[in-house]
């Protein structure tokens, strides 16, 4: 994972002109750190802060996923990072070779290839990494400054992930691609729903990445990257035609045909909802040798018997499966039930792209995902959702 890839040279973004929050607040990282401020401020649709220069212009292009669930001064320590990168004479030369660089480590490139452009590159990455880590840990402090690159890397995927899910579903039902998906991506990270993970491989990564950030980046549990940011930068709304041009940045399927959340049923979001739940509940029907009796004891098997659940539909005579199939995976399959369930006794989802984030016709509201993950080790979790999915219909 990469917490700053742009789409790749020339830049593709929406000019920041009507974002006055978000240029001051470059302005001021500039002055505040010493260097100088980019020429043009792009909105990229991708999770990216990154720096870009060609020998007329130095470009910062800022994703609004960042902007969305980072605060303020997270968001000064990424662009104080980036303002560095391209505070050189010569900056479009420095982005290039940062380039050539990255492009070595990530797999794929011929080895022999590969070899040669670290060895070229890898002390030069190395001094404008440093330099570019003391300009975030001034413009924000060293701790601040740690958890904006992992937050920023996780909010990359987790909004990527989001894009995908999203363009699948919309597209199957609709032929059409969703305008407002970074306005969805807002209200899933204001709804809680996106619960991201730091795990070991990731904060490595970024600690490799990050030498003079790498002991905070250690220090980092979940409860400090969560993406619910409770002061992001101010943002003024998007004209429709920004949106899809946002949009556009990050869709795989490229049309003229256009469509809102808002013009999506509620009732019929997401349409695969049943069909998943009725697989994962045929699947524990398998275990249990009968119908269970409803979704809550569904539920309880992924929660308490998943070792016993993957072994009755993987038998040992056949090939082993992975350790935790993506349609046994505990806590995704709980969410997809027990959302299946409250879904047909008229709960909501918040957002139609909040998934697992319900509210009920009286307004009671939880978070399945928070919920699922409590169950694993708390009773009383375990009790609380139970008893939400034994309750009878109204």
């Amino acid at each position: 994972m990469r917490y700053g890839r742009p789409p790749g040279p020339p830049p593709r973004g929406v000019e920041a002109t009507t974002q006055a929050e978000l240029l001051t607040l470059i302005t001021e990282v500039a002055a505040r750190v010493g260097v100088a401020p980019p020429d043009v401020v792009l909105l990229s649709g991708h999770g990216v802060v990154r720096g870009w220069a060609s020998r007329r212009r130095r470009i910062l292009l800022v994703g609004v996923p960042v902007l969305y669930c980072l605060a303020v001064d997270e968001v000064r320590a990424l662009v104080a990072h980036e303002l560095a990168v391209i505070d050189h004479r010569r900056a479009h030369l420095v982005v290039r070779l940062r380039e050539l660089h990255d492009e070595a480590v990530e797999p794929g490139l011929a080895r022999g290839r590969s070899l040669s452009v670290l060895r070229a590159t890898q002390h030069f990455a190395d001094a404008l990494e440093r330099r570019a880590d003391q300009a975030a840990s001034s413009a924000s402090g060293l701790h601040t400054a740690a958890r904006a690159v992992v937050k920023a890397d996780l909010a990359e995927f987790e909004f990527a992930d989001l894009a995908f899910d999203v363009e699948e579903q919309v597209w199957q039902r609709t032929g059409a691609a969703v305008q407002d998906l970074h306005a969805g991506w807002q209200a899933v990270a204001r709804a809680g729903a996106v619960v991201a993970e730091l795990d070991e491989d990731t904060r490595a990564t970024l600690m490799a990445r990050h030498p003079s950030l790498a002991g905070a980046i250690g220090s980092l549990t979940d409860a400090h990257v969560g993406l619910r940011a409770l002061d992001p930068v101010p943002m003024a709304p998007f004209t429709p035609s920004a949106e899809r041009a946002l949009a556009g940045h990050v869709l795989k399927r490229q049309g003229t045909q256009w469509v809102t959340f808002a013009a999506l049923p509620d009732e019929e979001w997401p349409g695969w909802l049943a069909r998943q739940a009725r697989s994962v509940t045929e699947q524990v029907a398998t275990l249990l040798r009968r119908p269970p009796l409803g979704p809550a004891e569904v539920v309880e098997v992924l929660l308490t018997r998943l070792d016993e659940l993957i072994a009755a539909n993987w038998p040992s005579a056949q090939p082993e499966p992975p350790a935790e199939p993506a349609e046994l995976d505990g806590t995704p399959s709980v969410v997809v039930v027990a959302e299946a369930a409250l879904t047909e006794r008229g709960w909501r989802r918040v957002h139609p792209a909040a998934a697992g984030v319900l509210v009920a016709p009286d307004g009671e509201q939880h978070n399945l995902t928070l919920l699922a993950r409590a169950a694993h080790d708390s009773p009383a979790a375990l009790a609380v959702l139970l008893e939400l999915l034994s309750r009878p219909s109204i």
